[in-house]
């Protein structure tokens, strides 16, 4: 896919559906396209996964139709180059702060004239140069998509600045962490996290900004939808089958 993921075929704006494999098997990566999700999230930042399985992750997920998502555990430079080069499409990188921070995710993401990313044709993330340099570089800007994670009260302060880093593709509201900054833990629908979610939502949009947000259910969900986040990512592997095997278990009697 050498366009913007957030198009459709057509060139439309589309918005993005997504499941994160915390697990980091290929197994459900795959499966989690099949079922239809435009987006298969590989987490790195609390999950077991190698750069070695990012590559296979992202192959699953690409084979059967979806969009590899990773999201980094920091934002240093070989993180950002090894999940580019491994496949991953979009980037979504934690604890993004400052506009600094988000400057250097462009610097070391996008290649020139818009960053500084290292030069090498063989990898997957520039379809190990097929097109021709200058073909596969331009396609690889225009394909990937970075995002710096908004989630904490320095950022939200910090939001217009980091809106203005160019090349920078998107912010994505982190409402765990953001409800820890804020004074309430884990309460994602609280009305001050969702107050605050939607503010930095609506002036990324006004500054030309993709949004998304990870969250499954409730008023914050509802509200960003309604609101038009770009990116949900609306449950998890390890997450749903938390949730399901002990219903499963309790439905046979042990005797």
């Amino acid at each position: 896919m050498n366009r913007d993921p957030f198009l459709d075929d057509k060139g439309q704006p589309r918005r993005l559906r997504g499941v994160t494999i915390y697990s980091g098997s290929p197994l459900l990566a795959g499966l989690a396209a099949k079922a239809g999700f435009e987006v298969v999230w590989i987490e790195m930042e609390h999950g077991p996964a190698s750069f070695e399985r990012v590559e296979s992750l992202c192959l699953a997920a690409k084979a059967n139709g979806a969009v590899p998502l990773v999201r980094l555990p920091d934002g240093e430079r070989h993180h950002v180059l090894r999940a580019l080069e491994s496949g991953g499409q979009i980037l979504v990188v934690p604890m993004i702060d400052t506009p600094e921070q988000a400057r250097r995710l462009v610097e070391y993401g996008k290649f020139a004239p818009i960053g500084r990313r290292g030069f090498n044709l063989r990898t997957w993330g520039v379809e190990f140069g097929l097109a021709g340099p200058e073909a596969a570089f331009a396609q690889a800007n225009e394909r990937n998509r970075i995002f710096a994670q908004i989630e904490t009260v320095q950022a939200v302060q910090n939001l217009d600045a980091i809106c203005g880093v160019e090349g920078l593709d998107g912010i994505f509201i982190g409402p765990g962490d953001l409800s820890v900054s804020l004074g309430h833990p884990a309460l994602v629908n609280h009305p001050e996290v969702i107050e605050t979610a939607l503010k930095c939502m609506r002036r990324a949009k006004e500054a030309g900004k993709y949004t998304g947000v990870l969250v499954a259910s409730g008023a914050l969900l509802n509200a960003m939808l309604e609101a038009g986040v770009d990116l949900v990512l609306c449950g998890g592997d390890v997450v749903e089958l938390a949730a399901a095997w002990p219903k499963l278990l309790a439905s046979v009697s042990p005797k």
